[in-house]
């Protein structure tokens, strides 16, 4: 069996989104003549999920590599809920001096450690996924000294991302630099929509575009599997899971002031109408959210849970009525497809996508009628919409 070395710092039992296209191509390269050798952080993180460990095969090895900061990189605030104001001053420190990002450090010592193993197991193929963007610095490092077939993942656009935020031209100049460095340098770039391809191909001209290939998230059978046993002997331990359910991580850059505008939209003209619309935020999230939500007087309509098991959340799916989708309503936000919006449609419940029209997950919703997309600009028809569904 041929090995791959495989860089992913989000990695179980790390949880949340960003783990499971990681998680995913560990568990099923065994079965394709692979077997991943993982590199990835500490353990310590505020979302963490158990669970994901047992899907490994067992012969897969996970390595911890530990950095500098890592202590205060694994999260300011429980397991649930951030404080955002920590985490404004926190990001904007380590942007100003740590380029490209504030895991520069265990891109470093991840790369010095993968120079160790090469020394003892010979590997065919390395992996390197972002974000962290600083994965691929380390990628580069090692596609030069061990000279073997190199492929950059990009599950998130990498100067077009919604986080990105370089607190001088002199930094934004700096990350273009090292973005294509890495579209140069890897020999196969993998990104999860035609969106981010095109927009790969378009800002590098002499990029080939042979070398850029989409591979889209999905869901993966076995945890519907998993969820609708576990839905059909557990009773006291479910959620309640209200009408409307939004799945995953609430980060800043993902608004929901535009879905609570509709809400109280849909309370002026029906409040006996809105009480059956009640909603229920599942995942880790900041104090600024809920805040939103009392700003707004939705208390009675909104509710919020931490993070679960993700066999848990994927039984929250089946639980659900309709499913929310939500996205900045921006240039940077069509290029945006988040894993979650594939287990949405695999769970057979409409999806209400307020997302910028035209992007990534707009075009995906309405060719998988799977749903319903709304501007989230406005709030009369988000208001419509969640009357409707």
């Amino acid at each position: 069996m041929k090995r791959v070395l495989y860089l992913a710092y989000f990695f179980p039992p790390l949880g949340g989104a960003g783990v499971q296209r990681s998680l995913k191509f560990a568990r099923y390269l065994p079965e394709n003549g692979w077997l991943p050798h993982v590199l990835t952080g500490p353990s310590g993180y505020w979302i963490r999920d158990e669970s994901l460990l047992g899907e490994l095969d067992p012969r897969t090895r996970v390595d911890r590599v530990t950095h500098r900061g890592a202590r205060w990189m694994g999260g300011a605030g429980s397991g649930t809920r951030r404080s955002g104001r920590r985490i404004f001053w926190l990001r904007y420190a380590s942007r100003l001096v740590l380029v490209p990002d504030a895991y520069v450090g265990w891109s470093r010592a991840a790369a010095a450690h993968a120079e160790r193993l090469a020394r003892e197991i010979r590997f065919d193929a390395l992996v390197t996924t972002s974000s962290p963007d600083s994965a691929h610095l380390a990628g580069a490092r090692l596609r030069r000294l061990l000279g073997i077939p190199w492929i950059a993942d990009f599950r998130d656009p990498w100067t077009r991302r919604m986080a990105y935020a370089p607190p001088t031209p002199l930094h934004h100049r700096w990350h273009l630099r090292l973005e294509g460095q890495v579209l140069r340098t890897a020999d196969r770039v993998l990104v999860t929509s035609d969106a981010t391809r095109e927009d790969f191909l378009v800002r590098n001209p002499g990029l080939p575009p042979a070398r850029v290939v989409v591979i889209p998230n999905g869901y993966d059978e076995s945890d519907f599997v998993a969820a609708e046993s576990w839905r059909a002997t557990t009773s006291g331990e479910r959620l309640a899971v209200p009408a409307l359910l939004h799945a995953g991580q609430l980060n800043p850059e993902r608004p929901i002031t535009p879905f609570l505008a509709g809400l109280r939209r849909l309370r002026e003209r029906d409040p006996v109408r809105a009480q059956q619309a009640r909603t229920l935020f599942l995942g880790a999230h900041y104090d600024h959210h809920r805040e939103e939500v009392r700003a707004a007087g939705l208390d009675d309509l909104v509710r919020f849970e931490g993070n679960r098991p993700h066999r848990e959340s994927v039984a929250a799916l089946l639980d659900a009525q309709v499913l929310l989708l939500l996205e900045q309503n921006s240039d940077r936000g069509k290029l945006i497809l988040p894993g979650k919006v594939w287990e949405y449609a695999r769970s057979g419940r409409p999806i209400l996508g307020l997302v910028p029209p035209g992007g990534a997950a707009d075009r995906l919703i309405r060719s998988l009628e799977a749903g319903r997309v709304v501007d989230p600009d406005r709030p009369d028809e988000v208001a419509t919409a969640i009357d409707d569904l």
